[in-house]
């Protein structure tokens, strides 16, 4: 199978599943990565880690996913806990999603580490009070927010690790999509 693949990133609140939803509505696969770490978190592989080194986060055998968050988006030493045992099965796993996609893969990253590396990157940004009133408009509290945004990379780092697309209203990210795609396309 020869898939090509893209990674979408861009901070909390920038737009990254907004331009997946377009870019999946106009017939082209996408994943999300937070949604295999989820599913990885929720399966029988990551009960011990869990119980080891989020208890208070099981209850029933399940993760309480909003727990957890509060937890590591607080401590950074338990972020790091938790991302040295996730990165590598959620690497493992887009392994099998690209063999399995024939054609083009967009990966959405909320946290891209070192995947931007190995892919062409699109970064969906916005500024900081924009993504600020997207994500209180989700539910989110400010103190969550606040937690969420003081544990990502600076601006200057998301804008020097791939090509960026500014996301100012949702027709325009629709507009600079379209293009993007329309320029991929325009090179087989």
């Amino acid at each position: 199978m020869n898939s090509r693949v893209t990674i979408i990133t861009g901070p909390i609140g920038s737009g990254k599943s907004t331009a997946c939803n377009y870019i999946q509505e106009k017939g082209i696969a996408t994943a999300d990565l937070d949604i295999v770490s989820n599913n990885i978190l929720n399966s029988e592989i990551s009960l011990d880690f869990l119980n080891t080194n989020f208890a208070e986060c099981i209850n029933q055998n399940k993760v309480d996913r909003k727990l957890l968050a509060e937890i590591v988006f607080t401590n950074l030493d338990k972020l790091k806990i938790l991302e040295s045992f996730l990165h590598p099965l959620v690497t493992d796993k887009v392994a099998t999603l690209i063999q399995e996609t024939d054609g083009d893969l967009f990966i959405e990253a909320s946290a891209p580490k070192n995947i931007y590396k190995l892919y062409p990157t699109i970064v969906i940004f916005a500024n900081e009070k924009i993504r600020r009133i997207r994500l209180q408009s989700r539910g989110m509290s400010l103190e969550d927010i606040d937690n969420r945004i003081n544990t990502q990379p600076e601006e200057s780092w998301w804008k020097s690790i791939g090509t960026v697309i500014e996301n100012t209203s949702f027709s325009d990210l629709q507009v600079q999509i379209q293009n993007l795609i329309n320029s991929e396309y325009e090179q087989i």
